[in-house]
């Protein structure tokens, strides 16, 4: 029994030494392959038990929650933000950001002085990770997580509670599935953010679609 332990040890010391020594293509796909696996099939769930939700970490796949002006979401080839267009990109502290997305919220009895003491106030954006963590109390203000008939859930900032609506900050307008959000849709509250770590993700992701098209 000594010898078949020492055998197999000496066999998992090759295999991680090829691992992580090897310049091979198949070294750096096995890799992969074993990285894809540890986060599918035991962090995200033991992350999912401590946070109390199926998605405990989320990829932003969209700008709608971005306070910069961005080219990439305008329809006529500018820079925009709510729907107003700018000659140039660039990022807004709060008060520029008021200043041009300010009258829909106060249109719906949100002022400055609260929106400040929102969470990520500043937005965030495309390829950061969110964490989740899985209550259904919420909050005007929150960033929540929610189911809603789509290929991917939508996250966004709870802007009523009676009915549940959200907006995204970004956006000029609501889209139509957040103006009457069921709670039992609710996945989770955005807790935290990590910037741009996502986007190991998301470049695999779109260039793939990109060659599949």
């Amino acid at each position: 029994m000594e010898r078949k332990g020492v055998k197999e040890e000496n066999v998992l010391k090759k295999f991680w030494k090829w691992l992580w020594e090897s310049e091979s293509w198949w070294s750096y796909i096995v890799f992969l392959i074993l990285v894809f696996i540890i986060i599918k099939f035991i962090l995200l769930p033991g992350l999912g038990l401590i946070f109390g939700t199926s998605l405990p970490l989320a990829i932003v796949e969209s700008s709608s929650m971005d306070h910069n002006s961005l080219s990439e979401t305008s329809l006529i080839g500018g820079h925009d933000i709510c729907g107003r267009e700018f000659s140039e990109g660039k990022f807004f502290n709060i008060d520029d950001y008021w200043q041009t997305c300010g009258k829909w919220y106060e249109d719906r009895n949100i002022t400055k002085e609260q929106f400040e003491k929102f969470k990520f106030k500043d937005g965030f954006r495309k390829g950061d990770i969110m964490i989740i963590l899985g209550k259904k109390d919420t909050h005007v203000g929150d960033v929540i997580i929610f189911n809603a008939g789509r290929t991917n859930p939508i996250i966004h900032r709870v802007i009523s509670q009676s009915p549940l609506q959200t907006k995204g900050d970004h956006n000029s307008e609501q889209l139509p599935e957040e103006k009457n959000i069921d709670n039992s849709e609710i996945v989770g509250v955005a807790w935290g953010r990590i910037p741009y770590l996502g986007w190991v993700k998301l470049f695999f992701v779109e260039t793939l679609n990109k060659i599949l098209k």
